[in-house]
């Protein structure tokens, strides 16, 4: 059959990503799991942070109102540009 391959977290493996150092496959595996969860969380709250600023940009470009003035009476209407149906999409 084929060459069977070493796992990533034992001496000799490797991923795309992890382990960082050569070092690093001889550190404790509760250790490490502390380590990549800490990174993860991290990761996570980039992606947080990134997409507040999204949903904020967003917001105030559907929140724009405009105001209209009635052909019939003269009198001005403040009217929202968005239909909130398709602000909230």
């Amino acid at each position: 059959m084929g060459e069977e391959k070493t796992p990533i977290c034992e001496e000799g493996g490797g991923g795309l990503l992890l382990p960082l150092s050569e070092a690093e496959v001889r550190w404790a595996k509760p250790a490490r799991g502390v380590i990549y969860l800490l990174m993860l969380l991290y990761m996570f709250m980039a992606v947080n942070i990134a997409a507040d600023f999204f949903m904020a940009a967003i917001e105030r470009i559907t929140s724009k109102k405009r105001r209209i003035q009635n052909a019939k009476t003269g009198r001005y209407v403040t009217v929202l540009v968005w239909n909130d149906t398709i602000a909230n999409l």
